[in-house]
This record gives C-alpha cells, sequence and structure tokens, in this order.
C-alpha cells in the first residue's frame, strides 16, 4: 500500500510502499476513502506536540470500509462503512473513561500522532472507536465531520443542546 508518512518535525512528508497491515485482537483493517486534512496535521510536523511518535501516518479525519477484522470483533463486520477520528483509542477503565470522557484519558492514543492514521490505502484502527456511516451519507463529505463535526457536537452535548433549542456557532474555520 502507499502511505504518506511523516518522519521528522520540519520535514516533508515522504511518500513510501508498506506492506497491508493484517488487524488484531479487537482492530479492523480499513480501506480509506477519505481522509480530511486537519491543522493539527500541519502541528504534528510543526513539532507542537511532544508526544508524537514518529515515523507516523498523519491524518485523522477518516472514512473508509472494513476489509478484515481481528479476533474478538463482531462489530462492525467486513464491508461496513465506517468512520474513524482523533481519539484512536483510551484506556476504558479510569475516571474519564468511565464517565465518558475519553479524550481526556491520561493513556489516550492519538489517530495520526502516536498510532498511523489515514494519509494511507489503508489504516488499523480499533473496532471499538470506528463509527458505522449512514447509508447515503457521502463518505468525502463526512471525513471532516469525524474531527471538526464531532468537536462542534460535543460542544452542544456537554451545553445540553436539545432539538428545539436555537444555537448560534460563532467563529471561523472548521469548527466556528
Amino acid at each position: 500500500m502507499r502511505a504518506a508518512v511523516a518522519t521528522a518535525v520540519n520535514t516533508p512528508l515522504s511518500l513510501v510502499e508498506r506492506d497491508v497491515p493484517t488487524p488484531g485482537p479487537g482492530e479492523v483493517l480499513v480501506r480509506m476513502t477519505a481522509c480530511g486534512v486537519c491543522f493539527t496535521d500541519l502541528n504534528l510536523i510543526r513539532g507542537h506536540y511532544p508526544f508524537a511518535r514518529f515515523p507516523v501516518v498523519p491524518g485523522h479525519e477518516i472514512t473508509g470500509v472494513v476489509e478484515a477484522v481481528g479476533a474478538g470483533v463482531t462489530f462492525p463486520t467486513v464491508g461496513t462503512a465506517v468512520g474513524a477520528q482523533f481519539l484512536y483509542d483510551s484506556c476504558g477503565h479510569c475516571d474519564y473513561c468511565v464517565r465518558g470522557d475519553q479524550i481526556l484519558c491520561p493513556s489516550k492514543r492519538i489517530t495520526g500522532i502516536v498510532t498511523d492514521g489515514g494519509y494511507a490505502e489503508y489504516a488499523l484502527l480499533k473496532a471499538g472507536y470506528v463509527t458505522p456511516l449512514p447509508a447515503g451519507l457521502d463518505p468525502v463529505a463526512a471525513a471532516p465531520l469525524m474531527c471538526a463535526g464531532i468537536t462542534a457536537f460535543n460542544g452542544l452535548r456537554q451545553a445540553g443542546i436539545r432539538p428545539e433549542s436555537r444555537v448560534a456557532v460563532i467563529g471561523s474555520g472548521g469548527i466556528g
């Protein structure tokens, strides 16, 4: 498979050939449909994340189709269209994880920064951290929803916004 790899800070991405990975327990192999470009990817290359792992395949605004599943995975199944996002996984048992704030987990791993992301033809992702995409949703348009869309939605969720509520989005860029 082809992959764009960040090899070091302040170094252009390298286009390389790699073997298609095999999913391990709890993982799914996703054939990329689209991967958005986020400012986070630029920040990775600029060295703003001291915890980054190089070399790494950037990209966390992922949509694709499940090609294979690892041991213990019962969902999603092969052929399912999925999206994946910034949070690759978390510990699942700290106070943050237990109350549903996995993004605050001190042991979390970040897609495209410490684990390989979507700037490749395939990606290995954690089955419990991918989201099935609704039928008819354009996967190219859905890719940015895996970052800016989730971020904006989480703000609404945290604020207790209901379907009948009125909101105003102030700001610019993908998140507003």
